[in-house]
């Protein structure tokens, strides 16, 4: 039988995009309706994390220079590898600016377009896995509105998962083809995972090594044989350069600076096997009351399930699918040789998940570099989940495949499809007003366009997540600024905070901005500094022999002054002895 025409075969995946778009926007509805000037849920995460993609869409437009020393914490170097470098979305960033000037926008077009991909990405392997249509579909639902990526709702470093299945995919195809094909594949996919972010960038090492082991098994010395080396060498060669391209400046940075992740923090986001068990409370079936409910029959134990970082739970459809077909595939383990494929994706999940729990992670983090720097072994569920739906859409295959008639075997289609829908529904997220950058205060643009304006500070300092909309708003002069906010703190931003922390700063205040090459203060006007105390202020260091400060622009709720040399101090007086 001749294959179906392209128009045919594209069917499908235009029938799958169109049903995953809509359930992105009912989902996380009104989002797509206020994209342009609205983001969320809270300025904290996703408010920096909009912060480092422009700053990275602007350093690719000046193509790059510098791009680790960004500008917040001044004068501290490398301030970029404090988080998740974001370089990957940030070209994404840089070519959607070049077609709507919206940052805002193309943050939600990322945020949003990142669960249609990764559904769809997700469906595209386990189709080639040997599921059909309805249960490669169902699982790629399953994935890419799981309650582990509602609870990263904040991160989307987190969400932008569709490279996974990709890369994986193909470096099993690498692994059993050792073609220059499969390695281009294979390096395009592990690169752009690369680019995302670094959880994912350096977890996805232990799931490719996992599906290495199993192929190595099948393909034995072929595997290392003079042909397989002419391809995998160089592929080893390219990736590990890209590695170092990307890593090698957040080692530098931790060891200068003695960055460094407490073992205690990674015991604290680390799985338990409640963890499994726990929905994210942004489900419509486990908010406040339920919580409530439960903790009535549980007491204090109902705290095991509510733990940052670890709601884990694939849904109770895609749980007992899941069962279904783990049970088929242990049954039928004997009745032929073991695909390496779905092999590697079972080792992977199986050491992801063992990954994810404290008690594995700690000791791994105290002899393999990289993993110290990462706090939250919760998070290799992501691949874990793979696994899951991979059995789940198994399930659904079998549960299928086990219905008489095509009419009844719709019908359970639709009845799966409707469950998930209302079980992987999200609540009502807040999202939250942002002006956009030609609607911010003019200040900022003073700022951009004054020569002298060297570095600045603003005021009040916070030393949380309030200083975010300091960073956002420095985008639009991206002149250096000493304030910031990110997984660490800069010491030259705590040693401000100590000398100032949140008051206005006074004379020794100054002496340390001066020494930090700060030219310039911000002063929110408009905050819980009382006018009286601002005017004492500009009175004691404006005017008069203690002058430190000239105010060079005011408008309603932020004033900036310039800092000025001290006085001169008074000449000793002659000695008479002499």
């Amino acid at each position: 039988m001749p294959p179906p025409p392209p128009a045919r075969r594209l069917l499908p995946w235009l029938a799958l995009t169109a049903l995953y778009t809509a359930l992105t926007l009912v989902y996380f509805w009104p989002l797509p309706r206020l994209a342009g000037d609205h983001i969320g849920p809270g300025f904290g995460d996703p408010l920096f994390n909009l912060y480092v993609l422009k700053w990275g869409a602007h350093q690719i437009g000046l193509r790059l220079p510098d791009v680790w020393d960004a500008n917040f914490y001044y004068p501290t170097r490398g301030t970029l590898t404090y988080s998740d470098h974001l370089l990957g979305p940030a070209a994404e960033l840089f070519l959607f600016l070049n077609i709507v000037p919206n940052a805002i926008a193309g943050y939600n077009f990322l945020l949003l377009s990142a669960f249609v991909a990764s559904a769809l990405t997700v469906c595209w392997v386990l189709r080639r896995s040997g599921l059909s249509w309805i249960a490669a579909g169902l699982a790629g639902w399953m994935y890419a509105f799981s309650s582990f990526r509602l609870l990263h709702i904040w991160h989307l470093q987190l969400l932008i998962a569709q490279w996974i299945p990709l890369t994986l995919w193909f470096w099993d195809r690498l692994l059993a083809e050792r073609t220059a094909k499969a390695a281009v594949l294979f390096l395009l996919f592990y690169l752009l995972n690369l680019s995302g972010g670094c959880y994912f960038a350096f977890m996805i090492h232990f799931p490719l090594l996992a599906i290495l082991y199993s192929r190595a098994r099948a393909e034995g010395r072929e595997l290392v044989s003079r042909r397989s080396l002419r391809v995998l060498v160089p592929v080893a060669i390219v990736a590990a350069a890209c590695v170092a391209l990307v890593f090698l400046p957040y080692a530098r940075i931790s060891r200068a600076q003695g960055l460094s992740r407490s073992f205690s923090e990674m015991r604290v986001f680390g799985a338990g096997l409640a963890s499994y068990l726990s929905p994210s409370d942004q489900t419509l079936y486990f908010g406040a009351d339920q919580q409530r409910f439960l903790r009535r029959f549980l007491g204090e134990s109902v705290d095991l399930f509510r733990r940052p970082e670890n709601e884990l739970f694939a849904g109770f459809l895609p749980t007992i699918l899941f069962f279904v077909g783990a049970a088929a595939a242990v049954r039928g383990r004997h009745e032929g040789p073991a695909d390496p494929w779905v092999r590697g994706l079972v080792l992977s999940g199986l050491l992801c998940f063992a990954l994810s729990f404290a008690k594995v992670y700690v000791p791994l983090a105290r002899i393999l570099p990289g993993l110290s720097g990462m706090r939250v072994p919760a998070r290799f569920y992501a691949f874990t989940s793979l696994t899951v739906v991979y059995f789940a859409g198994r399930g659904a295959d079998l549960l299928l495949r086990r219905v008489p008639g095509p009419r009844t075997r719709a019908a359970l289609a639709v009845g799966l499809a409707a469950v998930l829908a209302v079980e992987l529904a999200p609540r009502t997220l807040d999202w939250e007003r942002l002006p956009r950058e030609e609607e911010m205060p003019r200040a900022y643009f003073w700022l951009r366009d004054q020569p002298a304006v060297k570095a600045l500070v603003e005021l009040p300092i916070y030393n949380d997540v309030r200083e975010n909309e300091y960073l956002y708003a420095a985008t639009v002069h991206w002149k250096p600024i000493a304030n910031g906010t990110s997984g660490y703190r800069a010491q030259s931003y705590l040693d401000l905070f100590d000398s100032i922390q949140k008051r206005l700063p006074r004379a020794g205040g100054f002496v340390l901005l001066r020494s930090l090459g700060i030219t310039h203060v911000v002063l929110h006007t408009d905050t819980t500094i009382r006018q009286q105390a601002i005017h004492r202020w500009e009175d004691q260091l404006g005017t008069g022999p203690e002058r430190r400060m000239e105010k060079v622009y005011e408008e309603e709720g932020i004033a900036v002054y310039r800092l000025i040399d001290p006085p001169p101090a008074d000449p000793a007086p002659p000695d008479p002895d002499r």
